[in-house]
């Protein structure tokens, strides 16, 4: 029965760090892709100015 809860238990922690993974990842994808496409907007924008 220890050996049964203490499988369940590793599971749930497991479960948890997984979705915690998915979410930080989600959010680092989320910032990458704003920050080039504000970096691209900068560089349209600047050689729209001078042009």
């Amino acid at each position: 029965m220890s050996f049964i809860l203490r499988t369940l238990k590793n599971m749930a922690l497991d479960f948890i760090s997984m979705i915690k993974g998915f979410t930080y990842g989600f959010i680092m994808v989320g910032l990458f892709i704003g920050l080039l496409g504000g970096v691209i907007y900068g560089i349209l924008y600047l050689r729209n100015l001078f042009l």
